[in-house]
């Protein structure tokens, strides 16, 4: 369907008996036989996505909240008899029929699609995320809701839940080491100086208990590793939606990297992946600058 169509409910309804489904999903109470025509002849959207809510959530809804002020919204996908509908939160139009939730989403295409801007600074980041409704898990499969949210945010390899502009993707900074797991590395780094060997078992041990899940080794550090000087050092980077190898897991997250090591002409390192610190962002050191304190 062409964004100038838009919605088309004499399509949405001409199978037979259409309309007495709709009145059934809608209620036999709030919506007549002359009401559900009336809607059609108006082309009623409104009407239409109030009647398919009726106390029940979008079959998908894809919504966004900034993390600093109040500005919030999200993107509908319905289904009836069989078609998908849209809406919109940039103007509350409603299109369709579609004949599927990836058709619907391209009436919107790249409406998510936001990237960290040095102007705005973490004022823009803002939280993304998916949600099923009604039986939406069964009318549009995991697979289908990652490419609705792809094609919404013009990002390959989007989450279906993700926090995106607290900062730019593939930058290190300084680690503040905060949290249990940096607590950890901090003992672990001062067992390290003292060169006690049952300290540095102990504590190597409990991070990587902690860590287990949260985890991959051996990560080759490539062009990062000119910060890695020292077996101390440690960064925080959001990791970029076209991250591959062993940062593929960690698409659009926080990471601490961290426990370099040489092997060969190759640095490796441990990345842990880590809540995400918006309130410490602002006070994050680039590693650039890090390097010459």
């Amino acid at each position: 369907m062409d964004r100038s169509d838009k919605l088309d409910l004499r399509k949405a309804f001409a199978k037979p008996g259409a309309k007495l489904r709709f009145r059934r999903l809608a209620g036999f109470d709030y919506v007549s036989d002359e009401d559900v025509e009336v809607m059609i002849a108006k082309n009623d959207g409104v009407a239409f996505r109030d009647g398919l809510l009726n106390g029940r959530d979008p079959a998908l809804a894809v919504s966004w909240g900034a993390l600093w002020h109040g500005n919030s919204g999200s993107f509908e996908i319905h289904h009836f008899d069989g078609f998908f509908f849209a809406k919109s939160e940039d103007d509350g139009s409603i299109a369709g029929p579609f004949a599927s939730a990836i058709d619907a989403s391209e009436w919107r295409a790249g409406i998510y699609d936001m990237d960290y801007s040095e102007e705005y600074g973490t004022a823009a980041s803002v939280h993304i995320t998916s949600r099923y409704g009604h039986e939406g898990q069964r009318l549009i499969s995991k697979r289908d809701a990652r490419q609705v949210m792809e094609i919404l945010t013009s990002h390959e390899n989007a989450p279906l839940d993700f926090y995106w502009c607290e900062a730019a993707p593939g930058k290190l900074f300084k680690d503040p080491l905060h949290g249990e797991a940096g607590k950890l590395l901090t003992d672990l780094h001062a067992a390290q100086k003292d060169g006690f060997l049952d300290n540095i078992f102990t504590t190597r041990h409990k991070l990587e208990k902690l860590t287990k899940k949260d985890r991959a080794d051996d990560y080759v550090l490539g062009e990062a590793s000119k910060h890695f000087t020292s077996t101390f050092d440690s960064y925080l980077m959001k990791v970029p939606m076209d991250a591959a190898g062993k940062l593929a897991r960690f698409r659009a997250e926080w990471v601490r990297i961290c426990m370099p090591r040489r092997v060969g002409k190759k640095t490796l390192a441990a990345v842990i992946r880590i809540d995400n610190p918006m309130d410490l962002i602002d006070d994050l050191v680039p590693a650039d600058k890090a390097d010459h304190k």
